[in-house]
């Protein structure tokens, strides 16, 4: 039984455990999700599912999305294809992923001429 000399009032409002539940970190979550048999995904299978996510047909697909032993996060990437609203824009971030960004030419020129390097500390002058 408590003791009441060590109750503390708190007041209208006021949470008994103002910091809350400490948060579990990467390493605990990590540890658990291993002892219930879930295994680390490497790059190459990521991207070896993706590859076959896109080689699959709509049923296949939706078959996959629907089972609740589909893995979580490739039921949402599922779900992303299947959406009109996020289809494009995933399709845009997974070929990032596996191909990475294009790659935009600049031409860095002025007025159709070449820029010419001035170097102020050798006493060099720019040409014309």
């Amino acid at each position: 039984m408590a003791n009441d000399d060590n109750l503390i009032p708190f007041k209208k409002g006021e949470s008994g455990n103002p910091n809350g539940r400490p948060r579990k970190s990467f390493a605990v979550i990590n540890e658990e999700l291993k002892a219930k048999g879930v295994e680390e995904l490497t790059r190459g299978a990521l991207i070896e599912a993706y590859s076959l996510i896109f080689n699959s047909s709509e049923s296949d697909l939706k078959v996959l999305a629907k089972d609740s032993n589909t893995p979580y996060a490739l039921r949402l990437i599922i779900g992303e294809l299947n959406s009109a609203r996020t289809r494009s824009k995933a399709l845009q971030d997974y070929r990032d992923y596996m191909f990475g960004k294009a790659q935009d030419k600049v031409d860095h020129t002025t007025n159709g001429k070449d820029i010419n390097i001035i170097n102020l500390g050798m006493g060099t002058k720019p040409t014309e």
